[in-house]
């Protein structure tokens, strides 16, 4: 195909797109406010005039410039609340996928890839505070200060407030949830870590993400068409929905897979010390090199971001942020360097290779994560971990694809199907009844031919605390909803 017979390219519509799927931010305060929407008939206009009393702080996808906003938020609606407030698309029968309109907590459907089970299990989420249907709205709100965060949650309270009960806020964390320590305020709120791009298990955070390349007809998984509703003219994947008002309703919007990871930092500390314990004379190293270097093979990179296969002996400044590698282009595909279940290798496999029901193709999501809860060292007893905010085009090809993989490593020709499937060590599920038999040991191949085996389980370093899938309308479809528009 010439050039002249490709088909256009058009550009995203920024003023209409909300601004968190094109870039993340990073304001040093958040908040993640959930909302339910009462159902009586007679609530659509106090629900819409929350909708409108919240536009004026919407921001799109522009360029701010030089100065940042001081306080500004984007919104989320689940499809039970895109069900309240656009009853005319009549969602159950609409054209959105079957996995967004179900919910992350369905058993037949999310949780097969999800897999959260014990502890971390749909049924528990919320600290049953209030139930997984109920939620209906994420209110994203990011601020320059804790001064400006006081602000804009005092204008999104103000706004539900006014609704006449119509609105009602959601607290994940209340007193009934077993005496944990948690967030005063019951929200899902950002703590600011020092460093601020790191998490609690002390790595850095958030480096590698899609290029949201802007090509409708690209065949690359970072092609902005992936991910934005409305753009892309391949036949295979197209985020939707396509046809009817929904689609109409969805465009430049995106799904956005909210979890709320707890991180059992204490835990995972402990496992660091004793493993090293042992490793340590194996790999003649000191202990302390050899806690790192275990951080390191469970992650993929070292804790200051630096790739195994590119520094597989330390880290290194230089490719602290590095992301353009390959497994195979340097030459690692037996894992001498970075394990095989290692965390980034399994999320982003990049070009190992994989072969899931004939397809080839390496999923992508954008990641917009942010630590909750206090460190160790100022409360140890704090409940902590990540607000997660996973964003795709596609939420069962893409978010939950790459989940299933973390749960059961069987998508690539490197893991030998005679062996019972590995994990990923560092958030996989380890009661996880999927097919097939899992291997709860964690390999780390050696240079010399032999391997180390740190004999499983191992520990539940992370459970799910919720999950909400949700989508992020268009400005003008939020525009619709606060002024009534059908």
């Amino acid at each position: 195909m010439t050039n002249s017979q490709l088909p256009p390219v058009i550009e995203p519509e920024l003023h209409d797109i909300q601004g968190l799927i094109i870039r993340g931010y990073t304001h040093p305060c958040s908040v993640h406010m959930l909302f339910n929407f009462s159902q009586d008939s007679s609530a659509i206009n106090n629900i819409r005039g929350f909708f409108k009393d919240l536009l004026p702080y919407l921001q799109n996808a522009e360029d701010w410039g030089a100065l940042k906003p001081e306080y500004m938020l984007n919104i989320g609606l689940t499809a039970n609340g895109i069900a309240i407030v656009k009853p005319e698309l009549n969602i159950p029968s609409s054209s959105f996928s079957a996995t967004f309109k179900k919910g992350p907590w369905d058993k037949n459907n999310a949780q097969q890839s999800l897999g959260d089970y014990g502890d971390g299990s749909p049924d528990k989420w919320w600290y049953n505070n209030f139930q997984n249907k109920d939620l209906h709205c994420v209110v994203h709100a990011y601020a320059m200060n804790p001064g400006a965060q006081e602000k804009i949650v005092e204008i999104i309270t103000a706004a539900a407030q006014r609704s006449d009960g119509k609105v009602t806020e959601l607290k994940p964390f209340q007193p009934n949830d077993g005496g944990l320590n948690q967030p005063k305020s019951g929200r899902l709120e950002q703590y600011p870590l020092i460093p601020d791009d790191y998490v609690h298990f002390r790595y850095r955070d958030s480096i590698d993400n899609p290029d949201l390349n802007n090509n409708p007809a690209g065949t690359d998984e970072q092609d902005l068409n992936n991910f934005l509703i409305g753009y892309s003219t391949l036949p295979n994947p197209i985020p939707g929905p396509l046809s009817g008002p929904e689609a109409k309703f969805a465009k430049n919007g995106c799904y956005n897979a909210l979890r709320i990871l707890h991180q059992d930092t204490k835990t995972f500390n402990a496992f660091l010390e004793e493993k090293a314990e042992l490793i340590a004379p194996q790999i003649k190293m000191t202990k302390e090199y050899t806690v790192e270097w275990l951080a390191a093979k469970l992650c993929g990179r070292w804790r200051n971001g630096s790739p195994l296969v590119l520094s597989p002996n330390a880290p290194e400044q230089s490719t602290s942020k590095s992301t353009d590698f390959g497994y195979k282009a340097n030459d690692d595909m037996k894992g001498m360097k970075c394990p095989f279940s290692a965390h980034t290798r399994v999320s982003n496999p990049r070009d190992e290779g994989v072969d899931v029901a004939g397809s080839t193709l390496v999923p992508r999501i954008l990641r917009r994560g942010m630590a909750y809860g206090a460190p160790m060292a100022i409360d140890p007893n704090a409940n902590r971990g990540l607000i997660g905010l996973f964003l795709c085009g596609d939420l069962n090809s893409q978010f939950e694809t790459i989940y299933g993989w973390i749960n059961m490593n069987n998508f690539s020709p490197v893991f030998d199907p005679a062996n019972n499937t590995p994990q990923d060590p560092l958030i996989a599920n380890r009661i996880c009844p999927l097919p097939g038999n899992v291997d709860p040991d964690f390999t780390i191949p050696m240079p010399d031919g032999t391997n180390i085996v740190i004999t499983g389980p191992l520990p539940q370093f992370v459970v799910t605390q919720g999950t909400a899938y949700c989508l992020l309308p268009s400005i003008s479809s939020l525009n619709e909803i606060a002024n009534g528009v059908a």
